[in-house]
């Protein structure tokens, strides 16, 4: 059992870094290869939307075909993804490829990445559902969460430590980690026998007991995002910060987030009493309190406090949604449900930049106030569910 929760782990935060380590160094390759801001964007967004699109079907796929068979195809779509990727930004610096051309190619390289890093995290979660009971989910999502932190930290470091011998160097390394991680999973997961044999009952997004855990995790996700988006500017703006300042203040609260969100979900992974309500309330007040520091204080102590505070609640709540979605559908729908909130999370990725940035350009407030009204409607929406629940309960 150990070796395979050790083989999730590995495999969700390989597909996390392999998410992750493209950002930091796009805008400079994009600016060498003499393309514009709004071609980054293109390339980023559309990836993500192949994410949103996908992951619903990899799921599914894995209730049918078994979890195994659909890590390893994630995992061989990602290598030859990146392969393509990379040889296409190797050509354009190159000069062997340019203008129109140029971009088209990255876009659809992008996507084919965004395409197939979905199969990994969706079928994974699904994997973690077999194996563990009604007791032990919470734990074994946190395991999950837990790996998702750790990439989304070390993504962007790993970038950065390559970027020091030349700035396509981290995608050669997003070449090689799939690789890594197939060999991992083919020699330490078992076949997994499928689930069903026949075509699943398809899990739908706004059915009864689902559909709060998948507006938790667009919340979430959504906050998540903002504030890797945004944060930058606002630090910039509110203390007055030259870029270079910036981008080590910046880098220091999101690696406070980082820490705080794996800290958490490690103790997450010991404490099987919390059920996914009360994770997400009190992951959700906790993000409130922090928007509330942003919105409130000009200090760098504070911000990082915030940036802390964040990573708690995020901590809190990846676990409580990804629980919350697994046991409300049954063994036979453990990929759909996966798949979804892979869906959601592509979503996200798609909506909460262009959201945050748009409003920030209106005021530099906005992006937290909405996370703020956010935060408090997911709080307010799962006391009422939670109200509900008893008062049927007592009824009956």
């Amino acid at each position: 059992m150990g070796k395979i929760r050790f083989s999730i782990f590995f495999s969700v935060f390989v597909a996390m870094v392999g998410l992750m380590i493209i950002a930091p160094v796009m805008p400079p390759l994009i600016r060498e290869l003499g393309l514009s801001e709004t071609h980054s964007g293109l390339i980023i967004s559309l990836g993500s939307v192949a994410m949103a699109l996908l992951a619903p079907l990899w799921g599914r796929l894995s209730d049918v075909k078994g979890r195994k068979p659909v890590i390893i195809l994630g995992f061989l779509g990602m290598f030859i993804a990146y392969v393509l990727f990379t040889g296409t930004m190797y050509a354009g610096l190159q000069g062997m490829i340019k203008g129109g051309l140029l971009v088209v190619l990255l876009i659809l390289a992008r996507a084919l990445v965004g395409a197939f890093i979905p199969a990994v995290p969706s079928s994974a979660q699904a994997y973690m559902a077999d194996i563990t009971d009604e007791n032990e989910r919470g734990s074994g999502m946190a395991f999950i969460g837990a790996a998702n932190g750790l990439g989304l930290v070390l993504g962007p470091a790993i970038a950065g430590v390559f970027a020091i011998i030349g700035l396509i160097w981290p995608l050669y390394i997003g070449a090689l980690l799939p690789i890594l991680a197939l060999i991992v999973v083919m020699i330490m997961v078992p076949s997994h026998k499928p689930v069903i044999h026949a075509k699943p009952p398809k899990v739908s997004p706004f059915q009864k007991g689902v559909r709060i855990y998948l507006f938790a995790g667009f919340v979430t996700m959504v906050s998540i995002v903002t504030l890797q988006v945004i944060g930058g500017f606002y630090f910039q703006d509110q203390l007055g910060l030259t870029t270079n300042e910036t981008a080590r203040m910046v880098s220091f609260g999101l690696m406070f987030t980082g820490v705080a969100m794996i800290i958490t979900q490690g103790v997450q992974m010991k404490n099987k009493k919390w059920q996914p309500k009360q994770l997400l309330v009190v992951g959700a007040l906790l993000i409130l309190i922090g928007v509330i520091l942003f919105l409130s204080f000009n200090h760098l102590a504070v911000y990082y406090t915030a940036y802390f505070l964040f990573g708690i609640g995020s901590g809190l709540l990846m676990p409580g949604f990804m629980t919350g979605a697994s046991l409300a559908v049954k063994k036979e729908q453990q990929g759909g449900v996966a798949g979804l909130i892979g869906s959601i999370q592509g979503i996200s990725a798609v909506i909460a930049p262009l959201l945050s940035t748009g409003l920030y350009q209106v005021e530099k407030h906005l992006p937290f106030a909405l996370l703020g009204v956010l935060m408090f409607v997911l709080t307010i929406t799962l006391v009422m569910v939670n109200s509900k629940s008893t008062s049927q309960h007592l009824a009956s």
